[in-house]
């Protein structure tokens, strides 16, 4: 039996923005991905859905990690290994959710969702918020 989430879908706060318009687009997407989960996990169709999921997150690191790595290498961010890392742990993550739906893992979607909620609240809101200061002294915008 899968579990069940909050329905009440994650909104927007004005606490999240940084005024950096790459990063912002990022973060919304990031919580567009948690609510099309939370739909899915209330709804019972993580089978039907799961590859959806997938493909947004792979746009996701596609269009998004990549341009914000380049935003900390070109500006020399003291802590650009340490965040590439952690891009990388992401990804090795998600692809351990994609062989875990090979394996018909219970819960699947259940466990995407508190992997990406807790990322979102980690890595997000507290990691990217120290990056994104030191972009703004170097004068990206």
């Amino acid at each position: 039996m899968e579990n069940k989430v909050n329905p009440e879908p994650y909104k927007w706060k004005d606490a999240y923005t940084v005024n950096i318009s790459i990063i912002d687009e990022q973060h919304k997407k990031f919580l567009e991905i948690i609510n099309e989960l939370k739909i899915i996990i209330n709804t019972n169709t993580c089978k039907e859905n799961v590859s959806k999921v997938f493909f947004q997150i792979a746009y996701l690191i596609d269009h998004y990690f990549l341009k914000e790595e380049i935003y900390f290498k070109d500006c020399q961010y003291p802590n650009f290994e340490q965040h590439k890392i952690a891009h990388n742990q992401f990804i090795d993550r998600i692809i351990q959710f994609q062989k875990d739906v090979e394996n018909n893992k219970e819960n699947l979607c259940f466990d995407i969702y508190n992997y990406l909620e807790e990322w979102f609240d980690e890595h997000i809101l507290k990691y990217d918020v120290e990056a994104v200061a030191f972009l703004k002294k170097s004068g990206i915008s």
